[in-house]
């Protein structure tokens, strides 16, 4: 094959690869799958193993944007495969991180979504061996976000806080306004768990307004769940209310459903918190219906447990612990997940 042929088949992969963020803070993942699967399916036996494995990558964002986890756990563990050939030199960039960093995060975050939590913490273990290898602040900044999603899972506030500070120094030192968001957010959710509430929510709701102000749509369902989780913790339920009004607008309008069956959960604490008893457990099993067709095991279980009472408020307390239960039970991990807890709490209170 001659050079030159190999040359415009990796210059169309760069061009691919450089759209990608383009295509997510559109919410047209759909769109760069397809442009994705088409270099994978002319390029593939021509292009270097870093532009093969940016192909994975972003593919594997791209599904896991659209609630496609499992979809992009598989695209993005081909992705680490293949860019753990790489020589850390010759890897490409992806959003400014190293390929292996961005990678890294969004498949630990499929994992967790996929109630896979042993392997996802297994993952951290990885992240935290390679944590000194990192020079960049970038990487390191994206580095911490993984480590406070695992850090949330397990309950360890007080370190997610730490971690959390930590993003927020860098990303203040070195203007990274976007990362900056998602430090805060995790700050915001450290300080509401270790007993200042207002805090918590002072700071996520910071993260949503410096999300939104880049212009971007991927994620941003994901931050406002979390405000509006805070804000339903402080009887707030009108601004929890007004703020996924807007978050459905916008999912209506794109393909981003990573966070669908949550934005739905949330509907249903509303309903309940207003003592509609009939809407809210209507909510939840639709959040459940969603969560099992996008095989989110996590949103699943806290979809569950917060409809278990609900029925128990309906006298179907027999009915409520044996579902969530049968939801339980299906989780296999050694490790103290904070979802379950919630879930076990349920379930005794249920027995009383």
């Amino acid at each position: 094959m001659p050079p030159r042929t190999l040359a415009s088949v990796e210059l169309q992969c760069d061009v691919a690869l450089s759209l990608a963020a383009f295509f997510y803070v559109t919410g047209r993942n759909h769109d760069y799958l397809t442009l994705a699967e088409e270099q994978l399916t002319n390029g593939a036996d021509l292009l270097p193993t870093a532009h093969l494995g940016g192909l994975w990558a972003t593919k594997g964002i791209a599904h896991s944007n659209r609630g496609e986890q499992p979809l992009a756990a598989e695209a993005l563990r081909n992705a680490l495969d293949l860019i753990d050939r790489v020589d850390p030199s010759r890897r490409i960039s992806f959003a400014g991180a190293d390929q292996r960093v961005s990678a890294q995060a969004y498949f630990s975050e499929s994992l967790i979504i996929l109630g896979l939590f042993d392997a996802a913490v297994e993952e951290k273990e990885c992240l935290t061996r390679d944590f000194d290898q990192l020079d960049k602040p970038f990487d390191l900044a994206w580095h911490l976000l993984v480590q406070c999603q695992l850090c949330a899972l397990l309950g360890q506030y007080k370190e997610l806080l730490d971690n959390a500070k930590k993003i927020v120094e860098i990303c203040e030192r070195h203007g990274y306004t976007a990362r900056r968001s998602s430090g805060l957010r995790w700050r915001g959710h450290a300080r509401s768990h270790l007993g200042d509430l207002d805090a918590g929510i002072d700071d996520v709701r910071e993260s949503v307004v410096l999300w939104r102000g880049q212009g971007v749509v991927f994620h941003t369902p994901e931050k406002v769940c979390e405000l509006c989780d805070l804000l339903l913790r402080a009887g707030r339920i009108e601004d929890a209310s007004q703020m996924l009004d807007d978050v459905d607008t916008l999912i209506c309008d794109t393909d981003e459903a990573s966070y669908l069956a949550e934005c739905i959960r949330l509907r249903g604490r509303i309903a309940a918190d207003r003592g509609d008893l009939t809407g809210a457990a209507h909510l939840f099993e639709a959040a459940i219906a969603t969560a099992r067709r996008q095989q989110a095991r996590l949103f699943e279980l806290r979809a569950a447990t917060q409809l278990a009472p609900v029925l128990a408020r309906q006298g179907r307390v027999h009915e409520a612990a044996t579902r969530l239960q049968a939801v339980v039970h299906t989780f296999n991990t050694r490790y103290t997940i904070v979802d379950l807890i919630a879930a076990q709490r349920a379930l005794d209170a249920l027995s009383r």
